[in-house]
């Protein structure tokens, strides 16, 4: 029962991962098509923090990515005992519910600002 509960969240991860690195990939997509349709100076300036916190993002994701990777051929050792494996679960656990929460306020932000950036 726990290798299934274990084996389920792992999906999930996988599943959220992906999610998360595809929305990363859309918000770049937008930042671009602003850029490209607004050229003022204090815009320009807002495009470039988001630009650079979306690089950043992609290298989390990316570290993410490996480190599941890592995970699920750990996990499918016969040498790695069974607290080992609920270790690193609860680590990866805890992990991916940060990366969450920091990127859900990240695309609020950008949301944000980029429509202010329209109203001004």
């Amino acid at each position: 029962m726990k290798n299934n509960q274990i084996e389920q969240e792992h999906k999930s991860w996988q599943r959220t991962v992906e999610f998360l690195r595809q929305e990363n990939a859309l918000l770049k997509y937008r930042l671009s098509e602003m850029v490209d349709d607004n050229e003022e100076n204090h815009y320009i300036q807002t495009a470039e923090y988001f630009q650079n916190e979306l690089l950043l993002k992609d290298d989390q994701l990316k570290k993410l990515i490996d480190e599941l990777q890592a995970y699920t051929e750990r996990i499918k050792s016969e040498h790695v005992s069974s607290e080992a494996i609920i270790l690193m679960h609860n680590k990866f656990r805890t992990e991916i519910n940060v990366f969450q929460k920091e990127y859900l306020i990240f695309s609020q932000d950008f949301n944000e600002k980029m429509l202010k950036v329209f109203e001004d």
